[in-house]
């Protein structure tokens, strides 16, 4: 079984959820029990849902991208078939009601590329949710005598991005990541054979 120092780094260089899932094992064979190793354990925990889920958006997206591309040829297809099928007399009407059916259907195949964007905006609003929570109890155990609204404040804009609709999705996830990042250093700092408790 790799050592926590082990798990540590692929989570911190481009992690995965297959490194969460590394983590977890790490954490739950420490030999440490407590209430740091429960906080890493639950940021872990959503950082592994939130990439999971993630990565099956962005799969899901992939597949409806290239559908949506082929649909886009088949039009051409279908045009060339009017163009070489219909006879003299039917062109026209052939041609205009294919190009219109086939019109219709890339448009249709495009509404699956925007309901991606909308599905993975509820993935990154959930995490915020997560996040806003776990840098909450993190500012509180380390600055205890911060005042709430300047905690809250603090939380906020650091969060900013990520509630902005102008922000692109791929912006918004590395800027998720990377919290999730510090909150699980921020714990794992104080679980590290060498570290400082």
């Amino acid at each position: 079984m790799p050592t926590l120092q082990d798990t540590v780094r692929p989570i911190l260089s481009l992690p995965t959820p297959e490194a969460l899932v590394a983590l977890q094992g790490a954490l739950l064979a420490c030999g440490q029990e407590g209430e740091t190793v429960a906080r890493a354990l639950k940021v872990a925990g959503h950082f592994y849902d939130y990439l999971s889920e993630l990565q099956s958006k962005i799969t899901a997206r992939d597949y409806s991208e290239m559908a949506s591309r082929l649909d886009i040829g088949a039009v051409g297809a279908v045009a060339m078939e009017n163009v070489l099928c219909t006879e003299k007399d039917r062109f026209w009407q052939q041609l205009v009601l294919g190009g219109l059916a086939e019109g219709l259907m890339v448009a249709a195949s495009r509404q699956y590329i925007k309901g991606w964007e909308v599905e993975t905006g509820l993935v990154h609003s959930r995490a915020v949710w997560v996040l806003a929570e776990a840098l909450w109890r993190a500012s509180h155990e380390m600055q205890p005598d911060l005042p709430a609204e300047q905690r809250w404040q603090a939380i906020q804009s650091l969060l900013a991005p990520a509630y902005d609709p102008g922000v692109p999705a791929p912006e918004k996830a590395t800027l998720l990541g990377r919290i999730f990042q510090i909150l699980l250093i921020t714990y794992l700092a104080q679980i590290l054979p060498g570290s400082r408790t």
